[in-house]
């Protein structure tokens, strides 16, 4: 190959501007700095018009064609910054931690009307995108599980928001069903629901067609249902009679009442270990010469701990005035006027009496919440 022709092979052209560069350089650096300026003001441009509740597409595209055709790019790269300036705009409005729903809005009619195609960057930004709405939905919805006023409506809004934000018919139904848990969870952990906040939760399920095995999952439905017998306790109202399959073995009083009975619990004790530790040692003392005498010292002193162990299983019950228990080995009742404090657990829950020798007594139930609310309310009728 003549030697002209090797240079002219080795010069090539800039990629910018399809002209000759030189055997060295590929592009020419004014060509490449025209080039990422453009870029840079295309991609903010679609940025802007993403997040705008009503952008010109005809004029965005204008725009963007007048700036690459300046700065040496073709339509392939307004397509392109397109696509990067949405995933730009995403970025931008979580930035702040919250995406507004007109901000969600705008976005979603962004990608919707260009039509961009579904590459791993875009399902970032839409992943990203979901989770924020996510975070701006389960709000709303705990809000409209709880509140009674205006109840109807918040739940169609709700609805309305919840299709506009693009979710599948599953993951609106694991959102609501999440934010239901999240309502009654929290409200639970402070207080006791009121009779407006059950009727508000029935009627989100209701509305949503939500069923209880579903939202029994951490048992929160059956908290729901519990709250009722609590919540009327504490207003001074018995439960209805609870159905009993078995022969209770609680010696009543007659004036009191039977108000609940639990299976299984596990009674425990702290008990009082004892232990001896202690050291020996001497010292040969010199008597004569070849006699020696050696006395010996031991010195112990008592160590004490307290255990906490089970001491039986049996039958648990709550009347209008004592707690009983009843078990293989042990047998007794405790009245509410004699309890000091309650302490709760999250399987049980522990008492202590007002007598200077008592130690704790703890029960596992393995529902503490109902079983400490139970007997605190009681101990306060």
């Amino acid at each position: 190959m003549p030697l002209s022709n090797l240079l002219r092979t080795a010069a090539g052209t800039c990629r910018y501007c399809h002209r000759k560069a030189g055997i060295i350089t590929r592009d020419h650096p004014e060509c490449g700095r025209n080039y990422n300026t453009g870029w840079h003001r295309m991609v903010n441009l679609a940025a802007q018009a993403s997040t705008s509740r009503n952008f010109d597409e005809n004029a965005l595209r204008t725009a963007l064609t007048d700036i690459a055709r300046n700065s040496y790019g073709d339509g392939a790269t307004v397509e392109r910054a397109l696509e990067e300036g949405w995933r730009l705009g995403v970025q931008q409005a979580a930035a702040d931690g919250t995406i507004t729903r007109e901000e969600e809005s705008s976005l979603r009619d962004f990608r919707d009307r260009l039509a961009m195609p579904n590459n791993t960057a875009d399902h970032r930004a839409a992943t990203q995108l979901d989770h924020a709405s996510r975070a701006r939905l389960v709000p709303q919805a705990k809000d409209a599980a709880l509140t009674a006023r205006d109840g109807d409506g918040k739940l169609n809004r709700l609805s309305q928001a919840m299709r506009e934000a693009g979710l599948g018919r599953e993951e609106q139904r694991q959102l609501v069903r999440e934010a239901w848990e999240t309502a009654v969870d929290s409200t639970l952990y402070q207080r006791l629901l009121t009779l407006d906040e059950e009727e508000a939760l029935q009627r989100y399920i209701s509305h949503f067609g939500l069923t209880p095995a579903e939202l029994n999952r951490r048992g929160l439905y059956r908290d729901l249902t519990n709250n009722k017998i609590l919540r009327g306790i504490s207003e001074g109202r018995l439960p209805p009679k609870q159905k009993i399959e078995f022969i209770v073995p609680f010696n009543l009083m007659k004036s009191e009442t039977l108000v609940w009975i639990m299976r299984d619990v596990d009674y425990l004790e702290t008990v009082t270990r004892r232990e001896s530790q202690g050291t020996s040692h001497g010292l040969s003392v010199r008597v004569a010469r070849g006699v020696y005498y050696r006395p010996g010292t031991y010195r112990s002193r008592a160590v004490e701990w307290e255990e906490t162990v089970h001491a039986d299983t049996g039958l648990l019950g709550f009347t209008t005035k004592h707690i009983y228990f009843a078990g293989q080995r042990k047998k007794f009742r405790v009245r509410y006027d004699k309890i000091v404090a309650f302490t709760p657990y999250n399987d049980g829950f522990e008492l202590m009496k007002d007598t200077q020798t008592a130690k704790p007594q703890a029960f596992r139930t393995g529902d503490g919440w109902f079983a400490y609310n139970m007997a605190v309310n009681l101990a306060q009728m």
